[in-house]
């Protein structure tokens, strides 16, 4: 059986971004956060959006600082003794 790829992998930062900020827009008119994606991502499916040629500095920055974050997280977490604990909670069903 082949391995099916995430769409996520398919979308280049620039079509992230244009995503990104078409939610907050969306959101910021009233719309719920599960309604505002939606429609973003039917914009972006239905070629609706504006794509940037780079991604901007402040998409770059954030997206670096929640890598950092996150690693952040995993080492406090190991240090703790919870990564096992973390890793056993989310097998169980």
């Amino acid at each position: 059986m082949a391995k099916q790829r995430s769409k996520s992998i398919d979308r280049t930062p620039q079509e992230n971004e244009a995503i990104s900020d078409k939610v907050e827009v969306l959101l910021s008119e009233g719309y719920e956060m599960d309604q505002a994606t939606a429609i973003a991502f039917r914009m972006y499916r239905d070629g609706e959006l504006s794509i940037p040629a780079k991604t901007s500095i402040e998409y770059r920055r954030q997206r670096t600082k929640k890598k950092s974050l996150l690693q952040q997280m995993k080492e406090a977490a190991e240090f703790l003794g919870l990564d096992e604990f973390l890793q056993n909670k989310n097998t169980r069903k």
